[in-house]
């Protein structure tokens, strides 16, 4: 597509993550949007009132008259489909995270978007975060130097009264804490570990037998280059202040964190380094992105990068059911194969 001056943009579902979405709208007056699709009434009247926009029950309607780029942002388990109409109507797609509930999805996702000659981007804003921003560009650089490990633990309650109930439908959802919360993190060591390349995970999930997805996974993931990750995603309970947990990776050169205003390292000599950082983004660079893309510019895509997140996710569900370390390399779980 030529630069233009506006681009138009048609959102398929409403639910409660659009919110985000439309903060980071507000910011960018060059992306229109157009028409709002979901098949709750109130709230699909809801928002096309709050934009002046035209609203549709059914998402085919509103591509009869395709926008420049629709953004997906539907229960898990409808993303592939309905990405690929976009794709096949002529629009770029922007998809909320997770891309798709399997491999097999995403891989349909991407090569929709080939055949089409259009863009598909993942509404995934873990990776833009000023921290783990920082962390890449350092370790790019070579400042940190080679890295050895890494662990993130995460804790909340997440069978919350507010969760919609298709969040706890494994085939819908593509599972629990880790399908769901833990993309995330796997976005976060994304950033922080430019161009490492995951070969493997080791999983091991816990269920408790009121729910049909899991809230107790821990993941061991390597990396071609060397080192691992561990992650620990726990959804059963809140996490207590004093329970010693975080995102810490281990460099040659140190030991690195951060927090929502200060990057801080630990070198081997045990001298203690902080930056100041820049405020949350959210979405705003995803949008950006989305922008230049509609337009024609150079742009990020980390569409594949997010395919191999899932790919990760659900390795580590058949890890955990094998009782074995899967191999990402293998044509199961490999994105290209």
């Amino acid at each position: 597509m030529e630069d233009k001056e506006r681009c138009t943009l048609g959102i398929i579902g409403a639910g409660n993550i659009l919110d985000s979405h439309l903060r980071a709208l507000e910011q960018l007056p060059r992306i229109d949007v157009t028409a709002v699709c979901d098949t709750h009434v109130e709230r699909r009247k809801q928002i096309a009132a709050q934009l002046n926009i035209r609203s549709y029950a059914d998402y085919r309607d509103l591509l009869a008259e395709p926008p420049d780029a629709v953004l997906v942002a539907l229960p898990h388990g409808l993303h592939c489909a309905v990405t690929v109409d976009a794709l096949r109507a002529g629009c770029h797609v922007l998809v909320e995270k997770p891309m798709a509930v399997d491999v097999e999805e995403c891989r349909q996702m991407l090569s929709a978007a080939e055949m089409c000659g259009r863009q598909l981007l993942v509404a995934e804003s873990a990776s833009s975060l000023p921290g783990p921003v920082r962390t890449g560009e350092k370790f790019a650089r070579g400042d940190l130097g080679e890295f050895f490990t890494g662990g993130i633990v995460n804790e909340r309650f997440y069978f919350h009264e507010g969760r919609p109930a298709w969040f706890l439908d494994p085939v819908m959802s593509g599972g629990g804490m880790f399908a769901n919360v833990g993309l995330h993190r796997l976005a976060v060591t994304r950033a922080c570990l430019p161009n490492l390349t995951p070969i493997s995970v080791s999983g091991s999930v816990s269920h408790q037998p009121e729910w049909q997805v899991e809230a107790c996974t821990t993941a061991l993931v390597r990396y071609a280059e060397g080192g691992s990750v561990f992650y620990e995603e726990v959804g059963y309970f809140p996490r207590p202040e004093w329970l010693n947990a975080g995102t810490h990776y281990i460099f040659a050169e140190g030991i690195v964190t951060w927090d929502d205003r200060r990057w801080r390292m630990m070198s081997r000599s045990g001298a203690e380094y902080e930056e100041d950082l820049p405020p949350n983004p959210g979405y705003l660079p995803i949008y950006e992105n989305l922008l230049k893309a509609m337009c024609g510019q150079d742009y990020t895509s980390r569409a594949r990068e997010c395919a191999a997140d899932t790919a990760i996710v659900q390795a580590a569900y058949a890890s955990a059911r094998a009782g074995r370390e899967i191999d990402l390399r293998s044509p199961e779980w490999c994105i290209e194969p």
